[in-house]
């Protein structure tokens, strides 16, 4: 009996390879190509009534002849979507970086343009919040980036290099989770955390711009590139901008709770290089911008210290999927929390009453 099942094995996929079935299942896959092509493009059509592009110009003084008058420059642009009805937009923090004289042009696919109001700066991510005032504007819908997963289809839509107005591109996600710093063209540096990496390729000029899936859905926000490499481009997962998005609605201002710390999340190897006693955890560290322990922040008034290495947050623990920064925007300013610190030889229980970021 078993010599007759290995046999049959052997013949059923002879008759496979041999009879007339192998064209349909050629033309199987052709239809499924076919199917993913009129997905992308229905897809790009459903968001770009919403994609606008921003051009950021300042009032500069000049002197002629004795007289002086302003003139007005363009210094940055940038893309942004439509978030509400009632003209929301989001866009990167980068993009629309508070001027002292700035105007913010945004100018839609068909043409129409606007000046936009500032509303705020995320103070966590690389996120901003515009306003241009109108009704019945057309809004791209938010998806779920926590459904990601590598080698999900993603388009990148966008104003590529300033000038080329709604580009759309096409890859798949090649990475999920990572962090990075990045700078602009002055230097600026920014930590990202928890980004999307990407192949489809995002531009200069593509900042701010949604990071599609097939259904039309916004599942990241296009922040930077890495030009050491080919097509390694990053976006904000659209879930970690929803917090922001929803203060905004609600308040009309970006609220996030604080704790006032710097940190690193760790892992073995960095453990294994500091010789630390555990793999996880955020260990409080002084960074480049600011201390480990901030001024007159909860953790200051908490007794949190440099070096302190944070376990856990209600009893949830921390590691590198999730980070110290993610648990902390589950809860509101004005709550208790506590949190299992690991110094030295021991753990602590500290409780930590959060407060609200200072408003930019």
């Amino acid at each position: 009996m078993k010599t007759k099942r290995f046999i049959l094995c052997l013949i059923l996929p002879l008759i496979v390879i041999v009879c007339p079935a192998r064209p349909l299942l050629a033309e199987s896959i052709k239809v499924d190509e076919f199917a993913e092509e009129t997905a992308t493009v229905v897809a790009i059509r459903k968001v770009l009534p919403a994609v606008v592009s921003i051009t950021v110009v300042e009032s500069v003084a000049q002197n002629i002849n004795g007289v002086i008058t302003t003139k007005k420059i363009v210094v940055g642009s940038g893309t942004g979507f439509i978030i509400s009805s009632d003209g929301l937009i989001l866009t990167n923090r980068h993009v629309v970086s508070p001027k002292e004289q700035g105007e913010y042009k945004i100018r839609f696919q068909s043409g129409k343009t606007y000046y936009a109001q500032f509303i705020g700066v995320d103070p966590l991510n690389d996120l901003a919040i515009l306003k241009i005032f109108d009704k019945n504007l057309p809004t791209i819908q938010l998806g779920d980036s926590d459904k990601l997963s590598l080698g999900s289809t993603v388009i990148a839509i966008g104003n590529a290099l300033g000038r080329y107005q709604n580009s759309a591109t096409k890859g798949i996600v090649s990475g999920i989770g990572r962090n990075l710093y990045a700078s602009d063209d002055e230097g600026n540096e920014t930590s990202l955390t928890n980004v999307i990496q990407t192949d489809a390729q995002i531009n200069p000029g593509n900042s701010g711009g949604p990071l599609i899936n097939l259904k039309g859905e916004v599942v990241g926000i296009n922040v930077a590139i890495d030009t050491s490499g080919n097509a390694i481009g990053f976006a904000i997962p659209i879930n970690d901008a929803k917090p922001v998005i929803a203060s905004v609605k609600q308040t009309g201002r970006i609220i996030r709770p604080r704790l006032g710390v710097s940190y690193i999340m760790l892992n073995e190897d960095l453990a294994n290089e500091n010789n630390l006693p555990v793999t996880q955890g955020a260990w409080l560290r002084d960074s480049q911008d600011q201390p480990a322990i901030m001024p007159n922040s909860p953790a200051q008034k908490a007794g949190l210290q440099a070096n302190d290495i944070i376990l856990e947050i209600n009893a949830q623990p921390l590691n590198e999927q999730l980070s110290l920064t993610q648990k902390i925007q589950q809860y509101r300013p004005g709550q208790t929390i506590g949190l299992r610190v690991l110094r030295g030889g021991r753990q602590l229980i500290i409780k930590v009453t959060l407060d609200e970021f200072p408003q930019n």
